[in-house]
């Protein structure tokens, strides 16, 4: 071989030149979809420019707003994410089957149906604040966009601490039982802070979606101001790009440290309490109080998210919402004009998810191999985690919108945004099943005499299969609902479904605006089907491994 180099830590052969090439062409991809568009946001504006910020009423309130918000958002999703958690994992919690899928309903909905359902249902026109209640209630403003992230969000963290509550070993608090504890002391002095470490990190990870959040704000916010949607009013109306760059810029400082925080607070080791042989120890009661409060906050919380649902479903089946509460089909009948639209938008989102998909594996090998610049390759791939969906949008159009690079207006420009931006998605995925590989199914394989290429077309390709898919249909998800990076890059020759649902969101056709997300939710529901007819799938190619 050309190249080689000596083995790496975790005892893998060292790299071919083919293997080599490969890792350059991927960080120059990197370099110049992730870093030069970062770049480009942070040196578009002037110093005077960055100076002024602190000079304009209204960008330091919406610092300020962001700041509230944040706080207040991310401390009720997390409480209410810790409760849905307590209660799925607790064996003996009537219904906990139900809410654990009421706890995942939201992270299906695009970023914008929260807020969009909940005007539909408590706004002034609201089926229940205004035809049930007979209430006129104006959930437009902080306390709306409160609700709507609440609820949006949750789910994020009861997925976080749900696993660091099944870690916890049942004979950490059948031990307080034995030194006199009660069930609730049990609770309160044990299975609480144990639970602590993975709180803070649902903290963390709630905190940096709430603060970028764009779908929600721009839809229900109204008049009070956020750094996520500042960058866009600052576009759309006044034509302003370096106040826009400006108010990302700000907005990527607290984003970006809150990532790191998170991923150092994730990397320092598992909250497993105990290891080794498993056990059949029942856990202890659960104590009545603690039952009552948990499944009444529960189930309140899950008829606002089946709301969600029943809002959006209604919208598009009745005449004028709000007004005539017949039921009609023209909606989605009109709704199928948009098909060109929504074609775009589905062809987008493939091209992106392959994008992901296929970069995201080869990353993964990489990272496997003992390249020099290994840690280079995955500081990059984690990147854009890191990034605003608003961040990515601006960085995009200042990167790409002139020669030498000219994608604007283009279908492409669309697809690596969000190829680029979900990454890390399908890269620290596929690392965590690489992992699961035993090194002697390598070996194995080298033996016989198989090349670099070879080893990754007949073992990598065939038991990362799953881990490939799942990457792909998470990635497409995502892509076929995002708002906060395409409605910077749509044209009139990429226009995509959701900026189309966004606008009719913005001039009150709230009928066809539910019609549309009807049709994403659609699709949404079919990808997520066939990820888990794919999951269940016993493939005999796995078995052994």
């Amino acid at each position: 071989m050309a190249f080689s180099f000596s083995p790496s830590a975790s005892g893998r052969p060292s790299i071919e030149k083919g293997v080599l090439f490969a890792a350059l062409a991927v960080l120059a991809a990197l370099v110049i979809f992730v870093l030069y568009p970062t770049f480009k946001v942070l040196a578009y504006p002037s110093l005077s420019e960055y100076l002024q910020m602190f000079q304009r009423a209204r960008w330091l309130r919406a610092a300020q707003n962001s700041a509230v918000i944040t706080i207040l958002s991310t401390f009720s999703a997390t409480v209410i994410g810790f409760i849905f958690a307590f209660v799925t994992t607790r064996r003996d919690m009537p219904l906990r089957n139900v809410f654990n899928i009421m706890g995942t309903l939201p992270l299906f909905a695009p970023p914008f149906m929260v807020a969009f359902a909940y005007i539909l249902m408590f706004g002034r026109q609201g089926l229940v604040s205004n035809e049930i209640l007979g209430l006129n209630l104006n959930i437009f403003g902080w306390h709306g966009l409160w609700l709507a992230q609440t609820i949006a969000f949750f789910p994020l963290s009861m997925t976080i601490i749900r696993g660091v509550l099944l870690g916890i070993h049942p004979s950490s608090e059948q031990a307080s039982l034995t030194l006199g504890a009660t069930e609730w002391k049990a609770l309160r002095t044990v299975t609480f802070p144990l639970a602590l470490p993975g709180i803070i990190g649902a903290m963390l990870v709630v905190s940096i979606t709430v603060l970028a959040d764009f779908g929600n704000a721009v839809v229900i916010a109204g008049n009070y101001p956020l750094l996520a949607t500042e960058a866009w009013f600052r576009m759309e109306g006044l034509a302003d790009l370096n106040g826009a760059a400006v108010v990302v810029a700000a907005l990527l400082i607290p984003t970006v440290g809150l990532f790191f925080a998170s991923r150092y607070l994730t990397g320092r080791g598992s909250f497993t309490t105990v290891t080794g042989r498993g056990s059949d120890m029942d856990q202890i009661a659960t104590p009545f109080m603690v039952k009552v409060v948990c499944i009444s906050v529960c189930t309140l919380v899950s008829l606002l998210v089946i709301s969600l649902y029943i809002g959006i479903l209604l919208a598009g089946l009745v005449e004028a919402w709000g007004q005539d509460w017949s039921l009609t089909l023209r909606h989605w009948r009109e709704a199928l004009n948009y098909w060109p639209t929504l074609k775009t938008s589905l062809l987008a989102s493939f091209l992106a998810a392959a994008v992901t998909a296929l970069l995201g594996q080869i990353l993964a090998f990489l990272n496997a191999r003992n390249i020099p610049f290994r840690n280079t390759l995955d500081f990059l791939a984690v990147l854009p985690g890191a990034l605003p969906g608003v961040f990515v949008g601006v960085g995009f159009i200042l990167a790409f919108n002139a020669p030498p690079f000219q994608l604007g207006g283009s279908i492409w420009i669309i697809v690596l945004a969000l190829g680029f931006w979900h990454l890390p998605l399908a890269y620290q995925g596929t690392v965590a099943a690489i992992a699961q590989i035993h090194k002697s199914i390598e070996d194995a394989a080298r033996d016989l005499g198989a090349s670099e290429l070879r080893l990754v077309k007949d073992v990598y390709v065939p038991l990362l299969s799953r881990s490939l898919i799942a990457s792909f249909l998470q990635a497409f998800i995502r892509s076929v609902s995002n708002i906060s990076v395409v409605v910077f890059l749509v044209a009139p020759g990429n226009i995509v479904v959701t900026f189309v649902i966004l606008q009719m969101i913005g001039g009150a056709n709230w009928t066809g605006a539910a019609a549309l997300t009807t049709f994403l939710l659609i699709i949404t529901f079919i990808c997520v089907g066939f990820g888990h007819f794919i999951a269940s799938r016993n493939s005999p190619r796995l078995r052994g491994v």
